[in-house]
């Protein structure tokens, strides 16, 4: 699926995507690929699956969304 960093809650190491479909899904630190926690930022496009838990819906394998070298330069 794909989404964006809604919001990120530092001091809990967790934080909340908006799904491209309107859906808000939280995620932990564990969860992140390919990125450090420290470094992400809201309104940032993340890749991500959902997993059900004993504590309902999260992200899991969320990844940042690289842009193509083309795309950049116009």
């Amino acid at each position: 699926m794909n989404g964006v960093i809604w919001c990120i809650y530092r001091n809990q190491q967790k934080g909340m995507i908006r799904g491209d479909d309107g859906t808000q899904v939280p995620f932990r630190k564990s969860a992140l690929t390919g990125v450090e926690f420290c470094s992400l930022t809201s309104d940032e496009k993340v890749y991500y699956q959902i997993q059900n838990s004993w504590l309902g819906r999260e992200a899991v394998e969320v990844r940042p969304v690289l842009l193509e070298r083309g795309a950049e330069n116009g």
